[in-house]
């Protein structure tokens, strides 16, 4: 995962209802279609357990966004 593109995904390519969505995800680690249509195609290979509804967040992803996160909580 290119750390540039995924900081330049999240800081403008994501609104912050968007980032707070992705937020609220990592309980789960599941998204819905909502936060799927924020990936590119490139993107959804961050994934795991993908179907066209639903997916998990693969562990390099999810160490991201976890990251992300707790930099807004500061």
């Amino acid at each position: 995962m290119d750390e540039h593109s995924m900081s330049s995904w999240w800081n403008e390519g994501l609104s912050g209802e968007d980032r707070d969505e992705w937020c609220t995800a990592l309980d789960t680690g599941v998204i819905g279609e909502d936060l799927l249509i924020t990936l590119t195609d490139a993107q959804r290979a961050w994934l795991v357990d993908v179907d066209e509804t639903s997916a998990s967040m693969g562990p390099e992803l999810q160490a991201f966004v976890a990251e992300e996160c707790s930099k807004r909580l500061r």
